[in-house]
């Protein structure tokens, strides 16, 4: 079975963000988008064409932490001042295909969270 590289980034709900690169196999990067959100993948919208953001579809629901850090940087990147709650996953995306962010789009989301982009 085939193995990629793909990258992504996690805030977490204390306002650390994590840079992840992990091996997976061709198809698996909706399993791997789940476990680090914590549940079903809900999309936020963003302003960004080349960003995907996500988060647990039942966050709300079962009281998960809020997430200010992951709310600004999603103000930041054009989707409005949303009430974020538990670890949100950004990713590249290419049409509507996720894919692993650029080393560009790392530097630039670490620079948002940091110093407001």
């Amino acid at each position: 079975m085939a193995h990629t590289s793909f990258t992504f980034l996690v805030v977490a709900e204390d306002g650390t963000s994590h840079e992840h690169h992990t091996r997976l196999r061709t198809g698996a990067v909706g399993e791997l988008l789940r476990r680090a959100v914590g549940g079903w993948l809900e999309p936020i919208p963003i302003g960004t064409s080349d960003l995907s953001v996500w988060c647990d579809e039942d966050g709300l629901s079962l009281r998960r932490r809020p997430n200010p850090a992951a709310s600004l940087l999603v103000a930041r990147l054009g989707g409005g001042q949303l009430p974020l709650v538990g670890p949100v996953v950004v990713t590249g995306r290419r049409g509507s295909t996720v894919v692993g962010l650029t080393a560009d789009q790392v530097d630039a989301l670490l620079a948002a969270l940091t110093h407001g982009g």
